[in-house]
């Protein structure tokens, strides 16, 4: 559920110069973006620069957080 905001909130269907501004600085910090970017770098064969750091540290921290609130609602149950 969580990733289809993230999708819209992304460059990955209109390039981030389009929005309005507030989105266009959520579009720059997005995981969704950061990973489309990397994934078009890594296809193009291109530098990915930080693109691949930042998307894995992204990971991290949604595990990070989503994991125990998973486990803890499992077991509440």
């Amino acid at each position: 559920m969580m990733i289809i905001p993230l999708t819209f909130g992304s460059d990955v269907f209109v390039p981030t110069a389009k929005p309005p501004e507030w989105l266009q600085v959520w579009a720059k910090v997005s995981p969704i973006t950061r990973l489309s970017d990397a994934a078009w770098a890594l296809m193009l064969g291109q530098p990915v620069g930080d693109s691949v750091f930042v998307s894995l540290l992204w990971i991290i921290a949604i595990a990070v957080v989503f994991a125990p609130l998973g486990v803890w609602a499992y077991r509440r149950r």
